[in-house]
């Protein structure tokens, strides 16, 4: 055991060196990451300047202010570019109707005797904007060929459209809709007028090109659309996808990203409100690749959850979400209505100014949404994490008792050169790393807590409770830097520009939270005689096998009932797609952790894992029963396998998982001073009791 432990400690110093070396190339490059950019709707600012009667330059200004940046700017249907003015719509009905009461004008009277008038056919003519008509019959004579779209005369300029007119009222049936709520185009006279007041443009545009079938068409209706925010002259900072498919998507992403990329328009993939990855866009992930990564995460809450909130509520989320995952577009949806008494503008004033303040005391810089540089490590460097992880996991196996000592070094190289050469291949590449990542998430906090039930199992019951106590926050600090050797595994070997935008994830979350525990358990039942050296394997199945046959009690029941309570909130509070409701105490407990730590640390740590660390630390002292020593020892184990889980996010930096480690342990070593203090209390009070009975006796 000796030589094996020698062996492990010696390429786990190796491969942490090399994992420390990837962590810090991730630092650097996270640190270039600083820039936020402040985007909101053009319809929603404009809509409160209308309904409050305050001109739209005056409350352009007053949010750009307050640190906005950039408007973001939808496609237009052409029943809303009538609503709104800039072009003037009928239907071949409405002539009709129209003609038969004798209330139309001699020019659309002419158009309604023409031979090819159709009532099934949209007729357009100018409004309010002579370039809002020149922009739409452009993108429609690129997308419709001449049999369903013509100009049927010059004055008044009058284009027919051919195509089902009729207006769409049944929800389920979206697709289904009248040419006029085919969202078409963009106004170019929205994109200048936030030009105009000073903001960068954010375009969000849908996709039509699914539905042509001829290549030709569907790459000049492309290239008209770039050309078409050329020719606006505002600076075009990002485009977001909207709708069920990314614009270009599936067969023109290459030609999209080409097109976006020769502006310098960076694609913004908006997280989705689990708080995972991205919303569901068909093509917005293979997106990615093609723009060579020259994408920025952007977080938007969405309208059911904001429509609940208070300013308060909302304002908490943006440094959050800047800090913790990522975020470089802040997309700040506005209140529909009035909040804290204030009308809907001063609301919106208030909450915005809010949020672009707290993010610049956080050190960021407010522009265009900053990109990360393309970043992907040389795979050779992930050897020695390979070695290591075998060495470990063959050291797990040894002291289990399930591999000879003699067999370690030779099934520890065998390992470690097969995951390498996973690392070379490319298709499995990735899965070699993840593999890599989650072995060493769930083996060093196993590792660790081994390490620390030798040194219970020889603890000195003469110490004062007061040197136990700082004895174990020492043992949990050296315990804590073992687990995060396990951390630093799983933080070098994914750091690459994929994981750090999210593009791919850490596979594995809820094993990270259970195996540990699991194997922890285990080695513990071993330690304390489950099964001993040279016994058939077959007897520890025996023991649990005699130990199911026991009588079924009552109070079997409400034991059981109480672990399935804890598994329950254990496992289904991991991860992003928990149905564990968060207590109202705890959401105060997190906010106040937030305003006064660095980085907030995990509950499963600093309640639960450090303060039970204590405890198996007391027991160990205090001499109790094995089944109370286990239970300590199992829960401790929670704490730092949390501790290594933290850094699954990869989105988060590197350097604040760390800090978030760091706050942990100090919460921790508090709460476990206390639990001791307290169960120490209970145990002499407890003991005087019994000694007082059986005195009586």
């Amino acid at each position: 055991m000796k030589n094996s432990k020698k062996i492990f400690l010696a390429l786990m110093s190796i491969g942490l060196v090399f994992s420390l070396y990837l962590n810090f190339q991730r630092h650097q490059v996270e640190q270039k990451n600083r820039q936020i950019e402040t985007v909101m709707d053009y319809q929603a600012l404009r809509r409160m300047a209308v309904s409050e009667g305050v001109p739209r330059e005056k409350v352009f200004k007053e949010f750009k202010d307050r640190g906005v940046t950039t408007l973001a700017i939808y496609d237009k249907s052409i029943i809303q570019m009538a609503q709104e003015g800039y072009i003037t719509y009928y239907t071949g009905g409405d002539l009709l109707r129209a003609s038969n009461l004798g209330t139309l004008d001699p020019a659309w009277l002419a158009i309604t005797r023409r031979p090819d008038f159709e009532v099934e056919a949209l007729y357009l003519s100018d409004g309010n904007s002579r370039k809002a008509l020149d922009q739409l019959t452009e993108t429609l004579a690129v997308r419709f060929d001449d049999g369903r779209f013509k100009q049927l005369s010059t004055a008044p300029r009058v284009y027919q459209l051919k195509g089902p007119t009729q207006l769409n009222k049944n929800p389920f049936y979206q697709d289904q809709v009248g040419l006029q709520e085919s969202a078409f185009v963009m106004v170019p006279d929205e994109i200048e007028d936030a030009r105009n007041n000073g903001f960068m443009v954010a375009v969000r545009p849908g996709n039509a090109v699914h539905q042509t079938a001829d290549r030709e068409k569907a790459e000049k209706q492309i290239l008209t659309y770039f050309e078409q925010l050329d020719r606006t002259g505002a600076e075009i900072s990002l485009l977001i996808g909207n709708g069920k498919s990314m614009f270009g998507e599936p067969n023109y992403l290459d030609l999209v990203a080409r097109e976006m990329l020769k502006r310098h328009i960076t694609l913004g993939m908006v997280e989705n409100d689990i708080q995972l990855q991205f919303i569901k866009m068909e093509g917005l992930v293979p997106m990615a690749p093609v723009m060579n990564y020259q994408v920025a995460r952007a977080y938007l809450i969405t309208e059911d959850e904001q429509r609940k909130m208070k300013i308060f509520d909302a304002f908490r989320r943006w440094s959050l979400s800047n800090d913790e995952r990522n975020i470089r577009v802040n997309y700040i949806r506005a209140f529909l209505t009035g909040r804290d008494g204030m009308s809907t503008l001063k609301t919106n004033l208030e909450y915005v100014g809010r949020v672009t303040k707290d993010v610049a005391s956080h050190g960021y810089t407010s522009g265009r949404a900053d990109i990360y540089q393309v970043f992907q490590p040389n795979p050779v460097l992930y050897i020695p994490l390979a070695l290591s992880l075998a060495a470990a996991w063959c050291l797990y196996l040894e002291l289990l008792g399930f591999l000879p000592e003699r067999h370690y070094l030779k099934l520890t190289i065998l390992f470690g050169l097969l995951l390498s050469a996973g690392y070379m291949t490319g298709s499995h590449s990735l899965l070699a790393r993840q593999v890599t990542a989650l072995g060493a998430a769930i083996i060093f906090p196993v590792l660790s807590m081994a390490r620390m039930m030798h040194i219970w199992d020889t603890l000195d019951s003469r110490q004062s409770l007061g040197q136990l106590i700082v004895k174990t926050m020492v043992q949990l600090f050296g315990a804590l830097l073992f687990s995060l050797v396990g951390a630093s595994m799983l933080g070098g070997v994914l750091s690459d520009t994929r994981f750090l935008l999210e593009i791919d994830i850490y596979r594995g979350v809820k094993l990270t939270f259970l195996m540990p525990v699991v194997l922890t358990f285990l080695l513990f039942c071993k330690s304390h005689g489950l099964w001993n050296e040279g016994e058939s394997l077959w007897k520890p199945a025996e023991r649990i096998r005699d130990f199911l046959n026991r009588p079924f009690t009552f109070n079997t029941l409400v034991i059981l009932f109480f672990f399935a309570i804890v598994a329950w909130v254990f496992i289904g509070r991991s991860g992003h797609t928990a149905g564990v409701p968060v207590p109202a105490f705890e959401e105060k407990l997190r906010y106040f952790l937030e305003e006064t730590m660095y980085a907030r640390p995990r509950e499963k740590e600093f309640i639960v894992g450090h303060p039970a660390f204590f405890l198996a630390a007391w027991c160990a002292w205090r001499k109790l029963p094995v089944w109370a020593c286990g239970l300590f020892v199992t829960a401790a184990a929670v704490g730092q396998g949390s501790a290594v889980q933290t850094f699954a996010h990869m989105r988060t930096p590197i350097l604040m998982s760390y800090v978030r480690a760091a706050d942990g342990y100090v919460l921790g070593i508090v709460l476990g001073a206390i639990a001791v203090l307290l169960f120490e209390a209970v145990y002499s009070y407890a003991k005087k009791i019994l000694r007082r009975r059986e005195g009586l006796e």
